[in-house]
């Protein structure tokens, strides 16, 4: 039987479930960017983990500001 896609799967977890992921995500981008823990990664890989943590960070903020004003436009 043919694995799932990522999509797929994505679609069958529940909000908490999709939550937990994305701190998950968050975390171990920040424990690779910065822990000494990964001493095989070189210095490049770590900037790349940085920047993905940083792109993450920015899409669940810019997520947040979009319910935000979307929940203010619902009140007028």
């Amino acid at each position: 039987m043919a694995q799932p896609s990522v999509d797929d799967m994505l679609d069958t977890l529940s909000n908490d479930q999709l939550k937990q992921v994305i701190k998950w995500t968050i975390n171990d981008l920040s424990n690779a960017a910065t822990s000494s823990n990964y001493q095989k990664l070189d210095d490049k890989v770590k900037g790349w983990c940085s920047m993905l943590h940083e792109a993450v960070i920015y899409q669940v903020s810019k997520a947040y500001k979009t319910n935000d004003s979307w929940y203010e436009s619902e009140e007028e």
